[in-house]
């Protein structure tokens, strides 16, 4: 059996029941299953509270964007960059990489802090 067979019959499974426990209790899940690294064979699953997908902590959203990226840079900064543009940043980098969304909390500026939607 190669480990993409075990991660489809044995791991996938596990995780989906323990993703599908989370999202009952509202809480956000995101594994990343790395079942062949030279092939870059991978597994995730991940999901987010119904009607929470912007209501993710800046810490919880970096991990879903990252492991949605597939180890692409550019897809975890545009994630980033998009979002920013849409409900503000406090970043450093995204001001560098042209965007002037920024709402400043009080708190001090520091890379890759997404501020909250209202």
């Amino acid at each position: 059996m190669t480990n993409e067979e075990f991660y489809d019959s044995e791991i996938s499974p596990t995780l989906l029941a323990l993703a599908n426990k989370c999202q009952e209790r509202n809480m956000a899940f995101i594994v990343c299953v790395e079942y062949d690294p030279p092939n870059h064979g991978i597994g995730r699953t991940d999901c987010c509270p119904p009607d929470t997908s912007d209501k993710l902590s800046s810490s919880q959203r970096l991990v879903h964007w990252a492991a949605r990226s597939g180890g692409n840079i550019d897809k975890l900064i545009m994630a980033c960059y998009r979002h920013a543009e849409k409900h503000g940043h406090s970043s450093v980098y995204l001001q560098l990489l042209g965007n002037k969304n920024v709402k400043y909390d009080g708190s001090e500026m520091a890379a890759f802090t997404i501020t909250q939607k209202p």
